[in-house]
């Protein structure tokens, strides 16, 4: 039977099981009984009667994985598991292959939203809440993405802390959350974190670098303001740019560069490639042109970088 209370999307509807539903699951066919909670069934699958098994399942499936999040998630998860494992395993799948892809903000949040199904499974799992975390933390570093960057670093945060409670000495989990922290321009994180990673490494040069990092930190040498605040910036940049209000995404932009701050501590081609776009749009060419090889001085492979300069010296 229908149930009264509406889903998250206008195409789904609400399926409140009759006691004693079941559903056939696996190779030997046992049945599991349905809980008495409405289960979300997609509009398009709906007919005149109760949906089968296969579009509670699809149904299920499709939007649990687009609403991780949603109320009575740990129960969807759950039912999942137990009737449609198969899922599970389309989910492991997923995340492999999305791994492979270039780092691109709708392939992240597709990452993200698996890995949150699999959290709700195994809330305890450090490697998945690692995973959980640094995906996130992608996320908040894609350009297009810049402008929600406090977001996505507070809940990679809140996943990586919730890993190192349950391993402490995880090397890779402590020098993320000192990444986040040195971004964030929490010094005293940075260096319980980092010092954490140096003091668990053998020698070699990634263990040295970082101990040049602690020492200048202790120093007092760090960004006079937390590069968050630089990041938030190109986030608004990046706005205007798509609204096509390019001289005042480019106008952002060269201050940035001119003070040199997030150049300096977070090099990247993508700073001076969106630079280079700007002025491009602002037919400011020579000067495009100058800041393409500035993204090709930081990587010689950028190719999104000489694909514009053949472009704009064709």
């Amino acid at each position: 039977m229908p149930y009264s209370d509406g889903p998250l999307a206008p195409e789904y509807v609400f399926f409140l099981p009759a006691a004693g539903r079941c559903v056939t699951a696996g190779a030997d066919e046992h049945q599991i009984e349905l809980s008495q909670i409405p289960l979300p069934i997609d509009r398009r699958e709906m007919g005149d009667e109760d949906p089968s098994d296969k579009q509670i399942g699809v149904s299920l499936y499709n939007y649990l994985r687009r609403f991780p999040d949603c109320p009575r998630c740990v129960e969807y998860a759950r039912l999942l598991q137990e009737a449609f494992p198969y899922y599970l395993t389309d989910i492991g799948s997923q995340i492999i292959m999305l791994e492979a892809k270039d780092v691109d903000a709708p392939y992240v949040r597709r990452k993200i939203n698996y890995l949150k199904i699999l959290v709700l499974l195994n809330p305890e799992n450090p490697q998945l809440l690692q995973k959980l975390g640094i995906a996130f933390f992608e996320l908040g570093m894609i350009y297009v993405e810049l402008i929600n960057v406090r977001r996505e670093f507070s809940h990679a945060i809140t996943y990586l802390q919730r890993a190192l409670k349950i391993v402490p000495q995880e090397t890779t989990t402590l020098n993320v959350l000192g990444q986040l922290s040195f971004i964030m321009g929490d010094y005293p994180a940075v260096l319980r974190y980092w010092q954490g990673v140096v003091d668990l490494i053998p020698e070699c040069e990634a263990r040295e670098q970082l101990s040049q990092k602690l020492e200048r930190l202790t120093a007092g040498e760090h960004p006079p303001a937390p590069l968050i605040n630089d990041l938030e910036s190109i986030g608004i940049a990046t706005e205007h740019f798509a609204a096509k209000e390019y001289a005042a995404a480019s106008e952002i932009m060269d201050r940035l560069e001119e003070e040199g701050i997030i150049s300096q501590e977070l090099p990247s081609p993508e700073f001076y490639y969106f630079i280079a776009l700007c002025r491009e749009k602002c037919t400011e060419t020579a000067a495009a042109f100058e800041a393409y090889n500035k993204a090709l001085g930081i990587d010689a492979g950028h190719q999104a970088s000489i694909e514009a300069i053949e472009r704009i010296t064709a």
